[in-house]
Parts: structure tokens; sequence; C-alpha cells
């Protein structure tokens, strides 16, 4: 059994520099040269991705079958679904990776749009086809405000990924999406997220996890190993984190506030556990997004 790639940032990379820790966009000409025209398959744990094929024409590898997808489309990979590239020196596009947590808090009291984009979708652009027309009109708006150096930018690409998302979910609901058989490693893994959700206490231990699934600690072990690269522990972890991202962005809350409310009760231990995942202390994290 081959062992899975994982990556945290685009392939190859294991850090990805997002736009208000949402968008990262890079041409796909870029990464094919850099290696060699084949992107092996591999997996983002946390990563939305739409491609967009503006000319010429690539392989898509997903799940050991194949097929050829051609100028103009745009296709979209959820996380934790492993995809691979087989492109030509013309081939031409972009790459858009989409930071998963932050569109969650973006679309939470959106649930049906969330579950829909948890899909493998393939689009070419048609004319009479006025949702896949406006869909890619928004995402080469993206596209352009991404690089461009505007005033408002951040703020421009916010709206504009809340656009292309909505966008993409009325393409969902009208068209079907590429069937990918299920295993039930991933069924395991997507209601061990769920029940973290549900929880969102820190206190729950793997072994009390893995009791509410049915199946042993080692079990959920190798299930998160298999689909994710990480451990039911750096799982729970990875999502306390990035809550109290989210939490630290509201000044309001002080730090031992915010400790308490992820249901810390030591706030030196989750000061020392957050910069040893993200490198910077609370406090630091706060003073780069402007306040201390």
């Amino acid at each position: 059994m081959r062992s899975k790639l994982f990556f945290k940032g685009i392939y190859g990379d294991n850090s990805i520099d997002m736009v208000r820790d949402i968008i990262h966009i890079t041409p796909m000409e870029i990464t094919g040269k850099r290696h060699e025209w084949y992107i092996k398959p591999h997996v983002h744990s946390d990563l939305f991705q739409i491609f967009v094929v503006e000319s010429g024409s690539l392989e898509l590898i997903l799940n050991d079958e194949s097929q050829i997808v051609e100028s103009v489309s745009f296709f979209s990979i959820p996380k934790n679904i492993s995809h691979g590239l087989r492109m030509n020196a013309d081939t031409k596009g972009w790459v858009i990776s989409l930071y998963d947590k932050s569109l969650e808090n973006m679309l939470k009291l959106d649930t049906d749009i969330i579950n829909k984009i948890d899909e493998i979708h393939i689009s070419k652009l048609d004319e009479d086809d006025k949702l896949i027309n406006d869909a890619l009109t928004t995402i080469r708006k993206c596209i352009d405000e991404y690089y461009s150096e505007l005033p408002g930018k951040q703020h421009a690409l916010q709206y504009l990924v809340g656009m292309m998302l909505l966008r993409l979910y009325r393409i969902f609901v009208t068209s079907a999406a590429v069937h990918l058989s299920d295993n039930k490693n991933k069924m395991y893994y997507r209601r061990f997220i769920q029940l973290i959700k549900e929880q969102k206490s820190f206190k729950v231990s793997v072994e009390d996890y893995a009791a509410r699934l049915a199946i042993s600690s080692g079990h959920l072990n190798r299930i998160c190993k298999d689909v994710s690269g990480l451990s039911p522990k750096d799982v729970v972890i990875n999502f306390f984190i990035d809550e109290a991202k989210i939490y630290l962005r509201n000044f309001e809350m002080s730090i031992a506030e915010i400790s308490y409310e992820l249901d810390i009760e030591d706030p030196a231990y989750f000061t020392r556990l957050f910069k040893k995942k993200t490198g910077l202390t609370p406090k630091e994290f706060r003073s780069q997004l402007g306040r201390k």
C-alpha cells in the first residue's frame, strides 16, 4: 500500500501565505514547471482548492482513475481528497487555495453550502450557461484583486471569496458531482471532526471520541493517519488552535478568557500550546493583527 503525500501548502510546500487567512492564488504553470509537469497524487487536510484551466488541457487523477480536463474549465477539490495532475507546457491556469477553517467561519450559518462544496465538480465554459459564466467571472475578479495593490484589497477579497462560493454552490446544486467511491475511514474521520465541533471542549480525550465512534483509540489513530496524515490528538489540537485564532480577532476578549472559552483551564498552557503550533504566542499573533 502506497503512503499518501500530505502538504499543508500547495504541492511541494508545507506552508502557505494566505491573504486574510482565507485565500492564496498561484499560476498553475509555475507549479507545473517546478515539478516537470507532473503533480503526484497528494492530499491537503485543510485546503479547499479550485483549479482554473485557461488554455491547453490537463489530466486530473482521482483515486487512481483519470480524466482529461480541457480549457476553458474549472474544477474543485475539497480537503482530504487525493488528487494529482499531468500537465503540458502549454497548460495555463490558476490554483486557488482557500483555507477550509476560514470558509467554515464565513459560511457558519449556511450548512447547505458547506456540505455541497465538499464535492468534486468539473465545469466547462458554456456561453449559454449563465451560472458557469457568472462563476468564472467572479473567479477571475478574485484573481485580479489578489494580484492588485488597490486600497481595501483584503476586504474586497473577502467579499469576492464569499460571492465565488455562492456561485459555485449554485452550479453544484444543479449538476452532478464527480463520483468517488467513499470508504469507511473517511466516513469515520468526518464523524470524528463533527464530534470535535459538537463537543467543543479541549478536555474530551481521544479515548472518549473513539468510544463515541464505537471503535478503539488505535483504530481511530489509523483512520486519522490514513485520511489526514495526523494523529487524533493533533487533529483535535489543530481544531482548537484554529478556534483560538478566530477568538483572538475579537480584541474585547482577554487571552485568559479565550483559554477558558476553549475549555483550557490553564492560560499558560494555552499560550505554550499556541506557540508550539504557530511559532507565536497569542499576544504576538494579536500584534500581527495590529493590536497588542
